[in-house]
């Protein structure tokens, strides 16, 4: 992804500068900003250690006190997805330093430019306006070609609700449609897209990511994040091929999990396939990362441990 980003550098290099307008800034404060997309991790999750569910056999055998595989598991996808969003946003950051090359009432244009790390191509961004909503696109056509021959890597829109980048938008990076014009992708070649959903007009806001691998041969890996009022959060994501029980299959699993500022949290795990389909598992954990609440709805003798009063509120993402 920041191999991708190097492309937009020319934006910044040819037309460098703050000389903006009221109205430039309207369009600009169309774009997503990091803030509005990456998941926000307690300041307590940072340098814990334990491992995920992923990483660990008997992934349900877990102890009162010992460290949450669950808030592990969390915290690391929850940095996985922080890594994509800044990836994809890196390709936009340029445009925020650079002055418009046109201007019309309704529309924006920074280039054509020549791409400087990749010779055989232009580069441009293109953004329009039509009342509240603002659609951009991030282009390339080689050199020489004329204006039918421009293709979109990256698409978005967004749709302005109340106050600034408060609404819902939408972009995307079309890997395969890079591939085909022979553009260098890096290390997303095992994907044909990568699609990012959000809403930040009311709480709790929430931002929806999902990779499309080459060729669909698989459906496309969702992870959605929310957040409340008080910094509640909130992951819902799938763990493929996880070896939680004793028995001759692996399980597929469904995980939310919830954590406020201070580090508690909360995690339910809903077993979609494997030795103990339709399951379901809730654990909670301290400001430390340690389990204080356990249950296990296949346990008929010992269901639950520990104190469910433990738990953090999180009412507020059942909205």
């Amino acid at each position: 992804m920041r191999h991708l980003a190097l492309a937009c550098l020319c934006l910044a290099a040819a037309a460098c500068g703050g000389d903006f307008s009221n109205d430039d800034l309207e369009f600009l404060n169309a774009l997503p900003q990091r803030e509005d997309l990456a998941v926000k991790l307690s300041a307590a999750s940072e340098g814990r250690s334990g491992g995920g569910l992923t990483t660990r056999k008997d992934g349900l055998v877990v102890r009162l006190g010992e460290a949450s595989r669950v808030s592990g598991d969390t915290d690391k996808t929850g940095r996985e997805f922080n890594g994509a969003v800044d990836g994809l946003l890196s390709l936009l950051e340029n445009i925020r330093n650079s002055s418009p090359t046109s201007r019309e009432p309704d529309r924006r244009v920074w280039g054509p430019f020549k791409d400087k790390d990749h010779p055989r191509f232009d580069v441009r961004f293109v953004m329009e306006r039509r009342e509240l909503r603002f659609d951009y696109r991030l282009e390339y056509r080689r050199t020489g070609e004329g204006d039918d021959a421009w293709w979109a890597l990256l698409m978005g829109w967004f749709q302005a609700d109340a106050g600034i980048r408060k609404g819902v938008g939408a972009l995307s990076l079309d890997v395969k449609r890079a591939t085909e014009e022979t553009f260098p992708v890096g290390g997303l070649f095992t994907l044909d897209r990568l699609d990012i959903d959000y809403q930040t007009k009311a709480l709790p806001t929430r931002v929806e990511m999902a990779f499309t691998p080459r060729g669909s041969l698989t459906e496309p890996t969702r992870y959605m994040y929310r957040e409340a009022a008080g910094r509640l959060g909130e992951m819902r994501f799938t763990l493929p091929d996880i070896d939680l029980v004793v028995g001759g299959r692996l399980e597929d699993v469904a995980l939310t999990t919830r954590w406020a500022p201070d580090g508690r949290g909360m995690g339910v795990l809903e077993v979609l396939d494997g030795d103990i389909k339709g399951a379901k598992y809730t654990e909670c954990w301290n400001a430390l990362g340690r389990v204080t609440f356990l249950a296990r709805s296949w346990d008929f003798f010992n269901p639950t441990e520990g104190d469910r009063g433990s738990c953090a509120d999180f009412s507020a993402l059942d909205e």
